[in-house]
């Protein structure tokens, strides 16, 4: 059966996946199984599992405990979170279970309400027919991503979905962990679209992080890696009263990611044959260069032109003097490639919203 969220482009018949797939849209209508938490119909998924509600659990959670977090900012909570598990003073360790006891069981909630597809969870939908369903049905494996499944949180929240699953008598998911996953996005590019016997700048542009990497290629596989100093993303502002003023963005955010790559590109061409082709992982639903003009930072950037991708090729060809090519590829898709041999599977992150890759896909 075919991925009813993968789409083929008229342009260069390549798949690419659909905004459609977003389960940061996604309703839990109806709570899947009763026994688990109260309260939760209706709510949105990133509203019940995320690094804010989770943060805001550890300060609501914490002073019963006697334990104090108001010196550390919010980002840092989710690490403390880690840490806490495996706390030598009790205070800390009891804290810690509770809150990752709880938001494993919404993880599990919020799987299970993909997997079952309940009548009113598929009303809440209204974007995804029944193939939308049945995709998520049928899907064997699940591997999760990103710093909410990396080391004993990960473990404790996999725990967690299983008991959910079990709770409810539904066949679970095979839940596979990754960690230590910050270049998965740079190395899943580099295995399925470098050529073969090249060395190649690869980017992974985030909402948060700009990192960037050399990848050499040769006999078919990654041979080596040089990844280089990650810069911080900018200009990633949403929300704009004034049109003149969310184009006068896009234009500083261009202009940063042009003198980013082409001044990368300068300093690695030092050390290595480059290859003119440079592959980059975006947060922006894109296809054939193409821009999502809606969701994220980067979209904004679709004012500047009808396909973001040709416009950097001749910029960055004039600035290098070389006839560059770039490939801009879904962040999630990205990582995804890099477990193209896992079938039946999708990838989910786990960070600051619910980021969802196929590696089944070709492109």
């Amino acid at each position: 059966m075919s991925n009813p969220f993968l789409y083929v482009s008229e342009t260069d018949k390549t798949e690419y996946l659909t905004p459609r797939v977003s389960l940061n849209r996604a309703v839990m209508a109806k709570c899947p199984t009763d026994g688990i938490e109260e309260g939760l119909d209706g709510k949105r998924f990133k509203d019940l599992f995320s690094p804010e509600s989770i943060v805001a659990e550890m300060r609501r959670v914490s002073r019963y405990y006697g334990v104090d977090y108001s010196h550390l900012p919010d980002f840092l909570l989710p690490k403390e979170l880690d840490k806490a598990l495996k706390s030598e003073d009790v205070r800390y360790r009891q804290m810690a279970e509770r809150v990752t006891q709880k938001f494993g069981n919404r993880l599990g909630l919020l799987l299970l309400t993909l997997k079952t597809g309940l009548p009113e969870n598929r009303a809440a939908r209204s974007d995804w027919d029944d193939a939308c369903w049945d995709c998520w049905k049928n899907l064997d494996t699940v591997i999760l991503l990103g710093g909410l499944a990396s080391s004993r949180l990960g473990r404790r929240f996999k725990e967690q979905v299983q008991n959910v699953f079990d709770h409810a008598g539904v066949k679970p998911y095979n839940i596979v962990l990754f960690e230590n996953g910050a270049y998965l996005g740079v190395m899943g590019l580099g295995q399925r679209m470098m050529e073969d016997d090249t060395t190649s700048l690869i980017f992974d542009m985030g909402q948060t992080y700009f990192k960037r990497a050399v990848l050499k290629k040769s006999g078919g596989i990654i041979s080596a890696i040089n990844t280089l100093d990650s810069l911080p993303s900018r200009y990633m502002k949403i929300d704009f009263e004034d049109e003149g003023d969310k184009l006068a963005f896009a234009y500083d955010l261009h202009n940063y990611i042009l003198n980013i790559v082409s001044s990368t590109y300068k300093e690695a061409s030092q050390s290595a044959q480059l290859s003119d082709q440079i592959l980059i992982s975006i947060a922006n639903y894109t296809h054939s260069g193409i821009l999502n003009p809606i969701r994220g930072g980067y979209a904004k950037l679709s004012l500047m032109g009808e396909n973001y991708a040709d416009l950097l090729n001749e910029q960055l060809s004039g600035e290098l003097r070389r006839n560059i090519e770039v490939r801009l590829v879904h962040d999630a898709t990205a990582t995804a490639l890099y477990f193209s041999d896992v079938p039946d599977s999708v990838c989910i992150t786990l960070g600051t919203g619910f980021g969802v890759g196929f590696p089944e896909i070709i492109l």
